[in-house]
């Protein structure tokens, strides 16, 4: 099978009258795998028909839905080239991609056409929703009897979130996201009976192809979150019995925090009676059991997640604590590392081989190495493999940078501990004493993010005017709910209160460091640090 959609359709026949993809949380229309391979089929044969695919790439601009998917499908299946494209982006952002790819034909769901034919009028837009224009269904094929599989190399355009520059367009083929799904799939188990929730957006490699095309390949349904929510998050898996979640840090933050307030507005027994079976959770941990699993079924099913059996984690690094937590409680909880030159995924925890901090073991189908590793075994995250992309379209400058002699070199530090990879931080990122020692500023995150009245957290080295090195500071986000229990008032704070809290959990942090690693001042923060497309922080603009 050499083209994407051979595999979803190998899935769909075994399983043709099982749901596939379901809208609205639950609440909306859904899809069998025998209604989702005949409408690809019908797709693909009409942009055939009509002549649409004389220039391959077609962009794809949807908030998540199912529609979405069988138009990514379709598209591939043509031998197309999808270009998946934020919702969340400037109109003027979106025009900028659409030139930057020379994009003349977009399917788009109807909040966008309007604008859309303003400022690209010379685009062919197949609308999701509104019959008075083009609407998709109107080029689909009478039936799928005239399909045929076709397979152009490139089957997805990425552009990167472009925080800093132009965004680059990186080409992943059919190989690279087949070669992928099969090293997921050898380390993860999913299969028929499960049911994943789809919360980050679709046009992110981590969610296209763990929240997308995994799931489609292993029999199993896709339900489509309301919203980033977190009340209708919880509502969604509820309703539809969730059993499996991928998320970025961000996500289980708030779903730690939410839990941890629920547990200290407790009564005074049921706060005693949680410490303890957290304590012989983690006991059994050590053992090699996985107690919390009964000692934990009340509160997870208190907490509306009583289905759910595994979290997954990606897109950027999580704290060691929540990792803990969650898994101490009950959950499988999961954390991967990749990027989406590698389709993304570089190496994940198995259910059975989980050491809180890392980011499990690489796939079984990639070649991870540390590249010129110093005395403790840090080096740069170097990465081989069939899934890894050819390079940036367009762009051998910044192709060369990232590709040499095979090698994809990450940008990231880390290590290797009993077979997993630990990330210790950004190459960029890494502060320089005067004494010429490197301190990681992810360390000293993780650190002030393990206080329970910290939401979040960035450290950054900034030049000293008249000194070698560079000083170490902070910018603290608070937990003002959190804060309640401390006599903050959430919604009117005490500036002044909240920053001497702050400042005995800086004073904690650096009793625990050794000297040239210490916090040498701060800021406090009572808005959540900006971040782009992919949740990540954006850095530069606190520096």
């Amino acid at each position: 099978m050499t083209n994407l959609f051979e595999h979803i359709a190998a899935t769909g026949e075994k399983y043709a009258n099982d749901v596939a993809l379901i809208a609205n949380g639950g609440q909306g229309r859904s899809y069998s795998y025998a209604q989702l391979i005949e409408l690809v089929k019908r797709f693909s044969s009409g942009l055939h028909n009509r002549g649409l695919l004389e220039k391959p790439e077609i962009g794809l601009l949807s908030e998540n839905r199912p529609e979405w998917c069988i138009a990514y499908l379709s598209i591939v299946a043509a031998g197309g080239t999808v270009v998946p494209i934020d919702p969340n982006l400037t109109i003027e952002e979106i025009t900028q991609l659409v030139n930057l790819g020379g994009l003349s034909t977009m399917v788009a769901s109807s909040r966008f056409e309007a604008q859309l034919r303003q400022t690209a009028p010379h685009l062919q837009i197949l609308g999701f929703d509104n019959p008075s224009n083009c609407h998709w269904e109107s080029i689909f094929a009478s039936d799928s009897t005239s399909f045929t599989t076709l397979t152009n190399e490139v089957a997805v355009l990425i552009y990167t979130s472009g925080t800093t520059g132009s965004p680059k367009a990186v080409e992943l083929t059919h190989a690279n996201l087949i070669a992928n799904l099969e090293g997921i799939r050898t380390s993860i188990r999913f299969g028929r009976g499960d049911i994943f929730l789809s919360v980050l957006p679709l046009h992110h490699t981590f969610e296209s192809t763990c929240g997308f095309l995994t799931p489609l390949t292993s029999g199993a349904t896709v339900v489509y979150a309301r919203s980033f929510k977190s009340k209708e998050i919880l509502d969604d898996i509820r309703r539809n019995n969730i059993t499996v979640m991928c998320g970025v840090p961000l996500l289980y933050e708030k779903m730690y925090h939410s839990i941890h307030r629920g547990i200290e507005s407790a009564s005074p027994v049921k706060r005693t009676l949680f410490k303890m079976f957290f304590a012989l959770s983690a006991i059994g941990w050590k053992l090699g059991m996985k107690w919390g699993r009964w000692l934990f079924r009340s509160l997870r099913v208190k907490a509306g997640l009583g289905s759910l059996r595994m979290f997954v984690s990606g897109g950027a690094a999580i704290p060691f604590h929540i990792a803990r937590f969650f898994n101490l409680i009950g959950f499988d909880f999961l954390q991967g590392y990749g990027m989406t030159e590698c389709s993304p995924v570089i190496s994940v925890h198995s259910p059975d081989e989980i050491e809180f901090g890392s980011v499990g073991r690489p796939l079984p189908n990639i070649e991870v190495c540390i590249h010129e590793e110093d005395i403790a075994g840090i080096g740069e995250i170097i990465v081989r493999g069939p899934s890894i992309t050819g390079g940036y379209r367009g762009n051998p400058e910044k192709t060369a940078e990232l590709l040499h002699d095979g090698w994809l070199h990450t940008g990231d530090l880390g290590r290797f501990h009993n077979g997993h990879l630990w990330i210790t931080g950004r190459k960029k990122n890494v502060i320089v004493s005067g004494a010429g020692k490197n301190i990681y500023p992810e360390e000293l995150e993780e650190r002030l993010m393990e206080s329970d009245v910290v939401l979040e957290a960035i450290v950054f080295g900034r030049k000293r005017p008249t000194k070698l090195g560079e000083e170490i500071r902070a910018i603290i986000v608070p937990d003002l709910e959190e804060l309640r229990f401390r006599g903050v008032d959430p919604k009117n704070p005490d500036g002044d209160l909240v920053r001497k809290i702050m400042e005995e959990v800086i004073v904690s942090v650096n009793a625990s460091m050794a000297d040239f690693k210490r916090i040498e001042a701060f800021d406090v923060l009572m808005t959540e640090l900006e971040k782009n497309a992919s949740k990540k922080v954006k850095r530069f603009l606190y520096k």
